[in-house]
């Protein structure tokens, strides 16, 4: 993992992929700030190899808090575009996740309504959402394909749509928060992710975007709510055929069993998909490091937050890592 290698036509340092340890040092327009580029590259400059942004909001209208990314509008364009220069000059790779917080976000920070696949309200910092109406479909569709081309635009390796956090996608996805009965409906796992797909496909039909995309998402949460084995297996099939090209599920700990069986989610994937994986969950020691290791298929290792702020990780892991392999 601490080896170069090349994917997609792109050739990355080591397969470590890192987070940003803190979110939401943007401007209140979303725009890049020096503080943003020095914390971004204080991490690549230790050694990680791929670079993955915050959630960057498509549109104001999917906005979900104050100093969030933003790259819904051509001002944010030279920011980022900055930031893309000095992660690669650190010798990293790059990308972006873009995201819609859908219900999840309130009048006074996206400027109108929150729309989501449903009314609902996530509590007292957020306001009634009004549904999305086939208008609102469109708008948003186009959204996302227009900050991929942005993000292509200005030099990210590739882009991940955020799936989870609850945000819009997640939310259609969710039968907690989608109670529709059309065909954006919770009725059918095609349904609950028929916005989804028709986002990667628009992305993948436009001549302009040709960098891969990532899908980054959660069921553990939904297999309360009846999510089975078989749903995986066709959430997965739809989702490679609208064009992801990397998945990237998160659990609480990576390891963590899945379903009845004895695999892992990440190993559950790995089973039903010829994708790269993404591992991520709760990786902050070389033992659970080397756990992982030994799963086929996984492209990249999300490294915790708390591994991250320790002084000279790189050299540390690297070594704890040799030590327990011989």
């Amino acid at each position: 993992m601490f080896t170069p290698f090349e994917s997609f036509g792109i050739k990355f340092r080591n397969q470590i992929l890192a987070p940003p340890t803190k979110e939401n040092l943007a401007n209140h327009r979303g725009i890049v700030t020096g503080e943003m580029i020095r914390h971004y590259s204080a991490l690549a400059k230790q050694g990680v190899g791929t670079m993955l942004t915050e959630s960057a909001f498509v549109a104001r209208q999917g906005k979900m808090a104050v100093g969030q990314l933003g790259i819904s509008e051509e001002e944010h364009l030279e920011g980022l575009e900055k930031l893309v220069k000095a992660i690669k000059k650190e010798g990293a790779c790059i990308g972006i996740k873009l995201s819609h917080a859908g219900a999840r976000t309130s009048e006074e920070v996206c400027g109108e309504n929150p729309v989501g696949p449903s009314l609902y309200n996530f509590g007292r910092d957020f306001d009634l959402s009004r549904e999305f109406d086939e208008g609102d479909i469109e708008e948003i569709i186009l959204h996302f394909v227009h900050a991929a081309e942005r993000a292509q635009e200005v030099g990210f390796d590739f882009i991940e749509i955020n799936g989870g956090d609850q945000l819009l996608l997640d939310q259609c996805f969710s039968v907690r928060f989608n109670n529709r009965d059309d065909d954006y409906g919770s009725e059918t796992i095609e349904n609950r992710l028929r916005l989804t797909c028709q986002i990667i496909q628009a992305i993948r039909d436009r001549k302009s975007v040709s960098i891969p995309i990532s899908y980054y998402f959660s069921i553990f949460d939904k297999m309360e709510d009846g999510f089975s084995i078989t749903d995986l297996h066709e959430t997965l099939e739809l989702l490679e055929k609208s064009g992801v090209d990397i998945f990237h599920p998160f659990a609480v700990h990576v390891m963590n069993r899945c379903f009845d069986s004895e695999e892992s989610l990440l190993e559950l994937i790995g089973l039903n998909t010829e994708r790269p994986l993404v591992a991520d969950g709760n990786i902050k020691s070389p033992q659970v490091l080397l756990e992982v290791l030994n799963i086929d298929k996984v492209g990249w290792y999300v490294l915790e937050k708390t591994l991250l702020a320790r002084p000279n990780w790189f050299n540390f892991l690297k070594k704890k890592v040799a030590d327990q392999e011989k």
